[in-house]
């Protein structure tokens, strides 16, 4: 079982991005907005939806703070709706279903300062992935790994007539171990749109070992369906995701500082839980710790039961 705790991709460990940050124009204390308008700030990468009519220097990022302040409990009128990241940072955004699109490929360089064993991600529409470090200069690791899955493709019939399934997630753990390295994230699509919702890198806990080299899941759903009194349904479709249910063996000298690290994680601390590298077993998830438990316990070893559930 692996553990990667995602590390924070800033304005200064962003080196480079193909998608450009210009989805509308920069908010301006000079300029008056109508109802609807659209603009972004480049300092919380964000996207905002005017509110209000004659909407003149009121600055959203502020608004934002004001908003989000327990000593203020009667902000002022709100002028603008948060919309999300903008293309260029959804990527970083912890969001996976809010996904950047690009032709053929996106391209990210991050150099996060810090020793980087895994990197993953979610929310994936592409061809292939990937991803090299290089360490001053020089080409340490690079490794390519498909993102289709061709099990279902037995024979010439299934060849010509199933269908290409996509594999959304992907994860590398076998980064060498760097200090101060850039890492490149390539993830392409010749001749079509190449569609990301999150990456992400950190450092690698191994912890125990997974029953069965994977997990066992099931789905979650946020839609609704609802009938009235005649039984017409109404339907809202809403996001998906699913809940991971690891189990690990680990050694039963470990079983406190397993305790104190699930408990680093409370409050929704978002991480990348591997029950297995195969990208094609739904063993990867990105997502909060829902519970943990101890379900079998022996003088050397323990059996731990692991719930979490995937961001949207």
């Amino acid at each position: 079982m692996k553990i990667v705790k995602p590390q924070p991709v800033t304005d200064a460990t962003l080196i480079s991005s193909t998608i450009a940050e210009d989805d509308y124009a920069v908010w301006s204390d000079a300029t008056t907005y109508a109802a609807g308008d659209y603009v972004i700030s480049t300092d919380t990468h964000t996207i905002y939806r005017s509110l209000t009519a004659d909407n003149l220097d009121n600055d959203p990022d502020l608004e934002q703070l004001a908003i989000a302040d327990p000593l203020i409990p009667d902000p002022a009128i709100i002028n603008w709706q948060v919309i999300s990241a903008t293309e260029r940072w959804k990527l970083f955004d912890s969001k996976p279903t809010q996904q950047a699109s690009e032709a053929d490929n996106i391209t990210v360089v991050v150099a996060p300062g810090v020793y980087i064993g895994a990197v993953g991600g979610f929310g994936i529409s592409a061809q292939s992935v990937t991803v090299t470090m290089d360490d001053g200069g020089t080409e340490v690791y690079t490794k390519t790994l498909p993102l289709q899955d061709e099990t279902s493709v037995i024979d010439w019939f299934t060849y010509f007539f199933t269908p290409i399934l996509e594999l959304s997630e992907f994860v590398f753990t076998d980064l060498p171990p760097y200090a101060d390295a850039e890492v490149t994230v390539s993830i392409d699509r010749a001749g079509g749109i190449v569609k990301a919702g999150q990456v992400v890198m950190g450092p690698i806990w191994e912890t125990g070992l997974t029953f069965a080299d994977g997990s066992g899941f099931s789905g979650l759903d946020f839609s609704t369906v609802e009938a009235d009194i005649f039984g017409n349904l109404t339907r809202v479709t809403r996001e998906a995701t699913r809940l991971s249910n690891f189990q690990v063996f680990l050694d039963a000298t470990q079983l406190l500082s397993f305790d104190s690290r699930m408990r680093s994680l409370r409050g929704g601390v978002a991480v990348v839980w591997i029950g297995s590298d195969d990208n094609r077993k739904a063993a990867i998830s990105y997502g909060i710790l829902r519970d943990y438990r101890v379900s079998y316990q022996t003088p050397d070893y323990s059996v731990i039961q692991l719930e979490t559930q995937g961001l949207v």
